[in-house]
């Protein structure tokens, strides 16, 4: 009897152990990614109404050198005025905190409230776990002591 538990044990702690090096390598390879090396989806298209891209052939042009003030625009070329985004709201500021005469005066019913919220749980809540507890596990309480003394 008390062979087989050994061995269960040692087949849980095999899988166990399995399983967390699994898991670490995982996560070991999963970090080693760069954060873009995921495929991306496609930039969504630009909104209906906006301007057209700017021609490829802008691109072949050389900035102008260092101090110099760049090619004018072209003729053709049309202002673009982009709406500002919707405005910032902020919300009234945090209330100051209490003055200490009230915080005095609520301290009280504050440590009462402590009582009645904690006072219940362990009353109330916990022995009845702890019974559901007893119930489940029997007298041994799940565990196998010395072997076959039944």
């Amino acid at each position: 009897m008390k062979a087989r538990s050994t061995d269960k044990m040692q087949a849980i702690s095999r899988s166990w152990r399995g399983a967390c090096a699994l898991a670490s390598a995982w996560l070991l390879l999963a970090g080693a990614l760069p954060a873009g090396a995921a495929t991306s989806p496609p930039p969504p298209p630009p909104p209906h109404g906006s301007p057209p891209p700017p021609p490829s052939a802008s691109a072949t042009i050389p900035p102008p050198p260092p101090g110099q003030p760049g090619p004018p625009p072209p003729a053709n070329a049309t202002a673009v005025i982009v709406p500002a985004g919707p405005p910032v709201v902020y919300g009234p500021p945090p209330p100051p905190p209490l003055p200490i005469g009230f915080r005095i005066a609520y301290a009280p019913f504050y440590a009462a409230g402590l009582v009645l919220h904690y006072g219940l749980y362990y009353l109330i809540v916990a022995p009845v776990e702890v019974l559901g507890r007893a119930l489940s596990y029997g007298v041994d309480g799940g565990v196998d002591r010395g072997g076959d003394q039944h």
